[in-house]
């Protein structure tokens, strides 16, 4: 027989309050949105610099 057997535990089992939790939260929010930011502003730095380096290239 196959038994397939699921535990977890509780925040407070595992010793963190609300407040850590919150903090918790909201860094990993920070980290993502400041993540996609920088990605974005790299990718629009990085299409910049070849474009001027082709009108360079041409002139």
């Amino acid at each position: 027989m196959i038994s397939n057997f699921y535990f977890a535990l509780t925040a407070s089992e595992m010793g963190l309050s609300p407040t850590i939790l919150a903090l918790i939260v909201v860094s990993s929010i920070a980290f993502i949105v400041g993540f996609a930011k920088s990605s974005r502003e790299n990718e629009y730095k990085k299409l910049m610099d070849s474009f001027i380096e082709r009108k360079e290239e041409s002139d």
